[in-house]
């Protein structure tokens, strides 16, 4: 008899950030469970190694699918994107202010404690300018001071600045243990958490193996705890790379969960339940405005964008399977629903923008490329090869911009290159087109890669600076929650006017399982086996 799972409500809802995600929303098909297997294995494919595994560090968009395996955050939010208490039993929430309640007697993986103190620290070391950590203006303020009651079990974050995202920036961040804090390289390739499992085996570019701790019982409501019947005895995370051996372990019963995307997808959705099908923005860039690129002229970067035929792109970057980028934020819960990037990006004209370059003094020379007081029109482009259909759009787009007599030096890499490569000082400087598909829920974590502060102390990779949006965006800070969105709307429309970024495709990521029900939408790392 065929095994089958059953997704808990105390999964995942975590934050999926830096120029790429593995995370989303939506339920897989209902129907009957059977009888719970005791003390089963289950097998879960990732399409890479994630590295180190402190989040707090690491905002590899793999990393999602292994972290919450053994680590809870304070809330989680459910189907209808609504807040559900995780290890915060209450909070309170106003555009500077967020204070959590923390349970009781929720243990470490070490058998110490979760304390107030402990999550305070959490929040306190990702500020710490010395960790260097990736979540600085990502997910928590770099304004905010942390305090805490441990008399009262509260931890109260107060920000100067407003801001109308606080609960789903910082309550879904993952809380580690007071020892990993102490230690971080403790838990590169080792756990030191609260939740249902432990890391038992890291085999680096193989396989994460997670035991479950039979003594864990401060599960959500209707969550899975150790004595759970049916609660997965292991849990192997295999790395395989290649998506067609994905697709025909999936398929075999070898894999009960992966993710599948390009040419086997379809093979996959005939045979295989889509459990988890969440939107993601996947094809986007930025241009570069440092000092002396082409590109900080805004009449040059709408000329280059007017050349792109975006409805193209799209198809090509999604395989035919998703649609135009419509807003910053588009992952569940989707809290904000506008489209602002279609209607406001510069439209398809490559004879306008061949038109705008000549008065711009951009014209052709003998050899076809255009230049400018003895300089070509040569762009760097530093893309990822995240999705499969990434390489196919880069080219497109190099032709597009040949075409009107722009020459493209293209500079794909795989994630980790390509990380390194656009987090180095001044990398806006020697890059003029960064591939940027970042995803989140809420607008306000994202435009940290949009404004603000470069690498090495931000992650403005392209020193986008526009203070029309700068503007617009501290306006919507007077507002919380979905109250902020039209506000949001209107800062993004200026943005894409002025060509800084130009997302274009978005597609369903689905994650798909060979004899698996969800039993909860939007959630992922606790299940049960059944026969």
């Amino acid at each position: 008899m065929k095994k089958k799972l059953l997704l808990s409500a105390a999964a995942l809802a975590v934050a999926t950030l830096a120029l790429s995600a593995c995370t989303g929303a939506g339920g897989g098909p209902g129907g009957d469970a059977g009888e719970p297997v005791i003390d089963g294995t289950l097998t879960v494919a990732l399409n890479e190694d994630p590295g180190n595994l402190l989040r707090h560090v690491n905002s590899s968009a793999t990393l999602s699918y292994v972290y919450p395996w053994a680590y809870e955050a304070p809330v989680y939010f459910d189907a209808d994107g609504q807040a559900q208490g995780w290890l915060a039993e209450s909070w309170e929430e106003t555009p500077t202010s967020l204070q959590f309640t923390i349970k009781e007697g929720v243990k470490c993986e070490d058998g110490s404690d979760l304390t107030a103190e402990t999550v305070a620290n959490n929040y306190r070391w990702i500020l710490d300018p010395a960790n260097g950590s990736s979540f600085v203006g990502l997910v928590i303020p770099p304004d905010a001071v942390i305090e805490h009651d441990e008399a009262a079990r509260t931890v109260t974050l107060t920000t100067e600045t407003p801001n109308s995202f606080l609960l789903p920036s910082i309550g879904i961040h993952p809380i580690y243990c007071q020892g990993a804090l102490d230690d971080p390289d403790s838990v590169a390739s080792a756990t030191n958490g609260t939740g249902l499992y432990k890391l038992t085996e890291a085999v680096q570019g193989d396989h994460y193996t997670f035991e479950r701790k039979d003594d864990y019982d401060w599960a959500p409501e209707g969550g899975v705890d150790g004595s759970t019947p049916g609660a997965p005895k292991s849990v192997v995370l295999r790395i395989i790379e290649n998506p067609s051996t994905r697709a025909n372990l999936l398929l075999s019963g070898e894999l009960n969960v992966s993710a599948v995307q390009g040419p086997d997808e379809d093979r996959v959705a005939a045979s295989a339940d889509a459990i988890i099908e969440w939107p993601l923005v996947t094809g986007g860039f930025a241009y570069s405005q440092a000092e002396g690129q082409a590109t900080a002229d805004e009449q040059v970067r709408i000329a280059l964008t007017k050349a792109l035929d975006l409805d193209a792109l799209m198809r090509v970057q999604t395989a035919d399977k998703g649609e135009r980028a419509t807003r910053l934020a588009v992952l569940a819960p989707q809290i904000c629903q506008y489209d602002a990037a279609t209607t406001n990006l510069p439209s398809y004209d490559p004879e306008e923008a061949a038109a705008m370059l000549d008065e711009l003094g951009w014209t052709v020379g003998a050899d076809g490329t255009r230049e400018k007081d003895g300089e070509k029109l040569t762009l760097n482009f530093a893309w990822n090869t995240r999705w499969p259909e990434t390489s196919a759009t880069a080219e497109m787009i190099a032709q597009q911009w040949g075409e009107i007599g722009v020459e493209v030096a293209q500079e794909g890499s795989d994630y980790a290159i390509f990380n390194e490569k656009i987090r180095a000082e001044n990398a806006a400087s020697d890059l003029d087109v960064i591939w940027i598909a970042s995803n989140y829920s809420v607008p306000s974590v994202l435009t940290a890669f949009l404004s603000g502060p470069t690498p090495p102390t931000g992650n403005n990779f392209a020193a986008i600076s526009n203070p029309d949006f700068d503007a617009l965006v501290a306006e919507t800070t007077q507002f919380t929650g979905a109250d902020a969105c039209g506000a949001w709307e209107d800062a993004e429309a200026e943005m894409y006017a002025s060509a800084d970024y130009v997302p274009f495709a978005m597609r369903p990521d689905v994650t798909y399982a060979n004899g698996v029900e969800a039993k909860i939408p939007d959630m992922y790392s606790s299940f049960i086996l059944v026969d």
